[in-house]
């Protein structure tokens, strides 16, 4: 599946109600920027946790 650039904001919006659980269209495009740049945050706060508890599941236990 290609992305095009129009699914860019579609995205974004999901990205937003996913973390935030709020209506990203609700307010201002100041305010769709700042809920943006903090659901970009928190997922990539997740996905370097997890990224670090599973290179933890597979790191040889020295005893």
């Amino acid at each position: 599946m290609e992305d095009k650039p129009e699914d860019g904001f579609l995205k974004a919006c999901a990205l937003i109600r996913s973390n935030l659980h709020i209506d990203p269209t609700a307010g201002s495009a100041e305010d769709f920027a700042a809920y943006y740049a903090q659901a970009v945050w928190l997922e990539n706060w997740r996905l370097k946790r997890q990224a670090e508890m599973i290179a933890a599941l597979f790191t040889p236990k020295d005893k």
